[in-house]
């Protein structure tokens, strides 16, 4: 059965000095049946790209997930947002990122300031993702995300973390 996978990927790009980080949704039966679009879908060097985690996604913010060959006639939308904000004992930026069920990105970017690095001194936005700013998970490698309102509570606990290399 298909399901959504969001996995975050580390690797390394020429001329950088650190490993790098990407986040990544894919559609597949199992992880193993997304290494190889995510190594397509990796910008830097493929030699090391790694899992650093993944979570089947199977709901967000009061909404089941599906995959199904169709759109769906809905309002309502996932949205993946990547919030970025500093504190002012540490040198590098620091970011937090959440799935978020909204009627338009800017909905679920009021949603992500809300709920997303409350200790942070200084709040900014990085990476949210549609077009320019918000990315819209209505479809992903040819299928769509259908959203059903559930009771259910979910989170991006990971189902795996660590280092599996994949490239």
């Amino acid at each position: 059965m298909s399901q959504l996978f969001i996995v975050y990927l580390g690797g390394s790009a020429p001329k950088a000095n650190i490993e790098l980080h990407d986040v990544q949704f894919v559609i597949a039966d199992n992880i193993e049946g997304t290494y190889e679009q995510l190594r397509q879908n990796w910008f830097g060097t493929v030699k090391g790209l790694h899992l650093d985690s993944y979570k089947a996604v199977r709901g967000a913010d009061g909404y089941q997930i599906s995959i199904q060959d169709k759109p769906q006639n809905s309002d309502k939308k996932l949205y993946f947002v990547n919030l970025g904000g500093y504190d002012d004992s540490k040198l590098n930026e620091l970011h937090e990122f959440a799935l978020f069920v909204a009627a338009d990105k800017t909905e679920a970017k009021e949603k992500a300031k809300q709920s997303l690095l409350k200790n942070s001194l200084h709040q900014h936005k990085d990476n949210l993702m549609e077009v320019d700013d918000c990315l819209e998970l209505s479809k992903v490698d040819g299928k769509y995300i259908h959203l059903t309102p559930s009771d259910k509570e979910y989170d991006l606990k990971p189902d795996w973390f660590g280092y599996r290399v994949i490239g």
